[in-house]
């Protein structure tokens, strides 16, 4: 959408492209421009066009509501501005009411937190709107990243196949859901519609501190293992102190609840954060440690799986130790709920939450928690960087050597009821009565592994089943053994 000027605002030609780039922002609807060339702003101004490093700059005023009303609007905006594009803006100011952040402020591509460069709010104010210039270089590098169409922005679906029973398909984006009991209050927990949606790898919060079990953690891997989802896994969430007994306990309810961990690519997510209950958040060392025992142990069992710290940049900035992965979060630029991959269309690959942190790249962001996922509302969903292949090998397995039951493309292919119902009408063995259950009826007429198939029959499928199954078992002459 076209951004709203407000009247007799002025722009050059580069003003022009630089109000085109705004129309990508997610909340583009909640923007508009107070001014351009246009006003007072001072003897010198980029408003009115300087050089950066040789290229013509120019300068928009943009606002979201006023001050103090549009605040939150305003800081959204900065913070879009500032997480993915300080590196190409010669000038961002904007102060803001907040206590839980130190401004928006950029000179010459490098933040400022605080606006120092500036004098710090009570001198350059910028409260009730945003400053933002840039240059006409700068800009060029801008409009090509967001001129990419969107499947090129999120790295278009690509399936590298697999002959079926022989491993899994290689694919690319890689994306994820990690889920808690809190889920299972906000829909029906389809992990069936969640891979079908495009989930590769699902993780399940399991245990917290030394005491507390997840209600739902079986169940949810369960589900997810029947849906064929090819990576899995649990997680933690840490309290600082005791951490072999931590570890220890985490292992063993894992180990009760989903013995065959063993045999899938598994991850073990350590979720270091700070609850309101904790006394601080684990430190560095504390998640070191983590790594390191859980490592032994796997070792100790002759088992794999894939250790990865949720230690978000916002917590412990660069102060990590160790060479393990870490799981960043940032919510910049996801946008408004919607289906996960339409707010990653905000976020992109150049986001600041996939840069260096503690010395390397974050290996897995957390970009949104309030995604659609399939028939899911409200959920954490992450991005891998790298395909499926890669991630199952941090897993320690072989993508090869990592059974695929059925095919993605066979749920596409799936018959009518009518094909299940003549197989269950024909009589054919199956469980005590008889003949062969809906389920299994409908596995034989697809040639699915019997006690694998990925989607349950709805209830409407059910009594339409159940009709034509009389109906043919009369035709046929056999009964199903059933009043």
């Amino acid at each position: 959408m076209a951004i709203t000027r407000w009247r007799n605002v002025v722009t050059g030609p580069l003003g022009d492209r630089m109000a085109k780039f705004l129309e990508s922002y997610p909340n583009a609807d909640e923007i508009y421009i107070t001014s351009a060339m246009d006003g007072d702003h001072g003897a010198v101004s980029h408003h009115y066009g300087l050089t950066y490093q040789d290229s013509r700059t120019a300068a928009l005023d943009i606002g979201a509501g006023g001050y103090p009303a549009g605040s939150v609007k305003m800081r959204n905006f900065a913070r879009w501005l500032y997480d993915n594009y300080a590196d190409f803006t010669v000038e961002l100011i904007h102060s803001t009411p907040f206590s839980d952040d130190d401004g928006f402020y950029v000179k010459n591509q490098r933040k400022d937190p605080g606006g120092g460069v500036y004098g710090g709010p009570g001198a350059i104010g910028h409260f009730d709107h945003i400053h933002w210039a840039t240059s006409a270089a700068l800009m060029t590098t801008m409009e090509q990243r967001v001129g990419q169409t969107a499947p090129d922005r999120v790295h278009p679906t690509t399936t590298q196949p697999a002959p079926l029973g022989t491993g899994v398909a290689n694919t690319t984006p890689v994306w994820g859901w990690d889920a808690s009991d809190y889920d299972w209050d906000r829909g029906p927990m389809n992990l069936v519609a969640a891979k079908r949606d495009g989930i590769s790898f699902f993780v399940h919060k399991s245990t917290e501190g030394k005491t507390w079990r997840a209600a739902h953690f079986q169940e949810a891997l369960e589900r997810a293992r029947g849906a064929e989802i090819p990576v899995l896994g649990a997680y933690h969430f840490l309290w600082p102190n005791n951490i072999e007994q931590q570890v220890d306990f985490w292992m063993d309810y894992v180990d009760e609840k989903t013995p065959w961990w063993k045999e899938v690519p598994w991850i073990w997510q350590i979720d270091a954060e700070k609850s309101a209950p904790m006394p601080r958040p684990p430190n560095p060392e504390e998640i070191r440690q983590v790594v390191e025992l859980l490592k032994e142990r796997t070792t100790q069992q002759n088992a794999t799986g894939y250790v990865i710290a949720y230690a978000p940049k916002w917590l412990y900035d660069n102060e990590l130790t160790g060479n393990y992965d870490i799981w960043n979060s940032n919510y910049t630029g996801s946008g408004a709920p919607r289906p996960f991959k339409d707010q990653y269309q905000g976020v992109t690959d150049f986001q600041a939450g996939w840069k260096p942190m503690s010395g390397r790249k974050p290996t897995i962001l957390q970009f949104a928690s309030d995604a659609v996922v399939g028939t899911q509302h409200t959920c954490c969903v992450d991005k891998f960087d790298g395909d499926l292949h890669q991630l199952i090998r941090k897993c320690g397995r072989e993508p090869e050597q990592v059974r695929t039951l059925i095919d993605p493309a066979e749920i596409r292919r799936m018959r009518p009821v009518e094909e299940y119902a003549l197989a269950s009408a024909a009589g054919q063995p199956g469980l005590g009565n008889g003949t062969m259950s809906a389920r299994e009826g409908r596995q034989q007429v697809e040639g699915a592994p019997s006690g694998h198939f990925p989607e349950p029959l709805t209830a409407a499928e059910q009594r339409e089943l159940l009709d034509l199954t009389r109906q043919l078992a009369g035709q046929s002459g056999t009964t199903s053994g059933q009043k």
